[in-house]
């Protein structure tokens, strides 16, 4: 079971991810709103995962091949979107599930110090069905959208081990973009 202070804070949390991860020197400025799950138009998503010995956190970066979403990535990567290929499109958006996920481990640090996230994989939407084989406790869907039309939405599930409770004020999430860490390599 979750507690709604900790639904409050995973909701911060996913929304400052989600923001910090699309956000670009190109595309700085992006709106993000709740959604539900049935408004989700995208047929493909990354999934990740965050997991501690309280919970797991399934996130998923839920995307599309429309044309304003290319050439977003496009424009990021300074070539023209004619020249994009789907490889290089999901290669990026990877790392935008990467960024995505990193950002709320890190922000989740402050109060969970033993957490571990997967690397991306790329499903289609049939995939989704299988999310309820797994006991979700609360799931949180958002949409990003750019003052240039681009938008991915994004969702994340909530699986608790035992009672879930945290404050959400006991993690500094401040407006400021979010520095990541190096990589690490074992």
């Amino acid at each position: 079971m979750i507690s709604n202070r900790a639904k409050t804070g995973f909701e911060k949390l996913f929304s400052k991810g989600l923001v910090e991860s699309v956000r670009t020197e190109t595309y700085p400025i992006w709106h993000i709103q709740p959604v539900s799950a049935k408004e989700i138009k995208a047929k493909h998503f990354i999934m990740l995962t965050i997991s501690s010995f309280d919970f797991r956190l399934i996130v998923l970066l839920h995307f599309s091949t429309e044309s304003a979403a290319f050439k977003y990535v496009a424009d990021n990567i300074k070539i023209p979107a004619s020249e994009l290929t789907y490889s290089r499109y999901q290669d990026y958006l990877s790392e935008t599930g990467n960024l995505l996920c990193g950002t709320i481990k890190g922000l989740l640090f402050q109060i969970y110090p033993h957490l571990g996230m997967s690397s991306p994989n790329h499903l289609s939407l049939d995939s989704l069905k299988y999310v309820n084989t797994i006991k979700i406790d609360h799931s949180i869907h958002l949409l990003a959208k750019s003052e240039y039309g681009a938008s991915f939405y994004g969702s994340l599930y909530i699986s608790s081990v035992g009672n879930l409770d945290f404050d959400p004020a006991e993690i500094a999430i401040s407006e400021e973009k979010v520095e990541m860490g190096a990589l690490e390599l074992f």
